[in-house]
């Protein structure tokens, strides 16, 4: 069941969303944090599929959090409440995989039918075995998708992100770009499973072209086995 943390410090507008969303347990949970330092543990233990979080709260606000989820988890979209108005917010906002802004106050229903839309997205299913890693990127490229998908060998997980066929980032534990890049293209016998791509333009990490990434690949496994 799709998981949706729902990250804000007003404890009576957590107990009313929860109660709200209740009505909707048949395709998804709500999980609850009170400030970003809570949510990041919840993220580091549980698998998550939607971010709703304020902007202003105790020991870690929202744009810390939502910093944090583009560096580590750039396949969660992340719908953000806020009471500012402040122009210097919402340009911290533009970028990133924001789905959807609210200024509080704002109609629950309108944010109900946010998440749902956010969680309804079409990816395609199942997951894809028995093409390497650098054939599947290749084939990205060719055909100028933008997506995001993981890749996982046995004790190794990465993911790519590529915007209109252009490989914008990569993630594989702490390394990120190219680094990260090298690592999983590198990887065997993997499978790979599309995830839900952002909303919006995020940074391109990925400095090198892919054909360059993949030769780097070939030439460290010749040093290797040389």
């Amino acid at each position: 069941m799709e998981k949706v943390l729902i990250v804000d410090d007003d404890i009576m507008l957590q107990k009313f969303l929860e109660k709200r969303m209740k009505r909707h347990a048949t395709k998804f949970e709500t999980i609850h944090a009170f400030n970003g330092k809570e949510a990041i543990e919840i993220l580091k233990k549980r698998y998550i599929s939607l971010l709703v979080t304020d902007v202003v709260m105790p020991q870690l606000d929202g744009l810390a959090l939502l910093t944090y989820i583009h560096n580590n988890y750039p396949q969660i979209q992340c719908i953000v409440m806020t009471g500012s108005r402040s122009q210097l917010v919402k340009k911290k906002l533009q970028n990133g995989n924001i789905f959807r802004l609210f200024h509080k106050p704002f109609h629950f229903d309108a944010l109900t039918q946010a998440i749902l839309q956010a969680l309804d997205q079409d990816v395609p299913e199942g997951v894809l075995k028995g093409i390497s890693v650098s054939s599947f990127l290749q084939m990205i490229e060719m055909e100028e998708k933008t997506c995001l998908f993981e890749v996982k060998s046995p004790g190794k997980k990465g993911v790519f992100y590529f915007q209109e066929g252009i490989l914008f980032d990569a993630a594989y534990g702490k390394l990120k770009g190219d680094e990260a890049a090298l690592e999983i293209i590198g990887m065997k016998n993997a499978e790979i499973s599309f995830k839900r791509a952002p909303m919006g333009k995020l940074n391109q990490n990925i400095k090198k072209p892919l054909t360059a990434l993949i030769m780097e690949v070939m030439r460290r496994k010749d040093e290797a086995s040389g």
